[in-house]
């Protein structure tokens, strides 16, 4: 759990949606929401990633199960692959297994979001036939004072 919220708080910091000094407790209010009991919460499957049954743990799977009202919807809250494991095709395993996975759980779609700046996972989720369903730009507006960019 530490290491989700720091990871997710550094990612909106890179995004300015928070600043260094709000980001771990903002970071940590929205884990919070979304696990409410923690690893245990309900429609929520924390999973490893490893290198063969019973082998390595090399990372790290979030899903959870959206409300069963119509088709049955899943949602990949994290992917972490661990650095010493990166570019080794851990994390493209593990997302064909975790497609394996809901597809048992009776899941007939999955969504995710992926930060712009993360290339490597766009790219990765892109060549595993995710599409962009939606697109959110934002623009920086400078103090009329400060100098133009």
């Amino acid at each position: 759990m530490e290491r989700l919220i720091q990871e997710y708080a550094e990612d909106h910091i890179r995004t300015g949606r928070w600043t260094r000094e709000e980001g771990p407790t903002e970071a940590r209010k929205e884990v919070e929401r979304l696990l409410p009991q923690g690893l245990r919460t309900p429609g929520h499957y924390l999973l490893s990633i490893v290198t063969s049954p019973g082998e390595e743990r090399v990372g790290e799977l979030w899903l959870a199960a959206a409300p069963s009202e119509g088709p049955r919807r899943g949602f990949i809250y994290d992917l972490l692959v661990y650095a010493p494991f990166r570019r080794k095709g851990y994390a493209r395993e593990g997302m064909l297994a975790l497609e394996e996975f809901a597809r048992e759980k009776g899941m007939t779609s999955l969504g995710l979001h992926v930060f712009a700046h993360n290339s490597g996972a766009r790219a990765l989720y892109e060549l595993l036939g995710y599409r962009t369903t939606d697109l959110v730009m934002v623009k920086d507006l400078p103090h009329p004072s400060s100098p133009p960019k």
